[in-house]
């Protein structure tokens, strides 16, 4: 998947389904009209958290920039697999609820990463994982160009 791909497919997870939609939908005269942006202040999406904690965690290892496959493996076999069972069973149950929003995505590897840094939001282990993600030893160059230096 090339970078402009997985930028797409996180644009598509990160953007929430109604505000998808509200483009195919004709305005209701009775509704009352929606609050401007600069009114509202969002709560940071999980996945905008947890880039947010990587470039003040690490910001000189650019792991922003890790790909799809690369942060996988950081996330099911570095960080999952070394949980306590029960931590992991939280976590799995999370996961399948936040992956629900993959059926329909054909981000394949890319939607189950955001949907898994979700998860980790809702059991709140995401500075956790963020923390081994920088701890990891990996240093990135350019998009999915990253590994350990000697």
């Amino acid at each position: 998947m090339s970078r402009g791909e997985y930028l797409l497919c996180a644009l598509l997870v990160l953007t929430p389904l109604a505000a998808r939609g509200q483009a195919n939908h004709q305005p209701n005269p009775h509704q009352a009209a929606p609050p401007q942006p600069s009114q509202v202040q969002q709560p940071l999406d999980a996945y905008q958290s947890y880039r947010a904690m990587l470039l003040k965690m690490c910001p000189v290892k650019h792991l922003e920039l890790l790909s799809p496959g690369e942060l996988d493996d950081l996330i099911e076999v570095n960080f999952h697999d070394a949980l306590p069972g029960a931590l992991q069973t939280r976590l799995d149950a999370a996961d399948k609820t936040e992956k629900a929003a993959c059926a329909n995505a054909t981000m394949g590897l890319a939607c189950f990463n955001i949907a898994y840094i979700r998860a980790m939001d809702d059991v709140k282990l995401l500075p956790r994982f963020t923390r081994m993600v920088c701890d990891s030893g990996i240093v990135c160059r350019a998009p999915a160009e990253c590994d350990r230096p000697h």
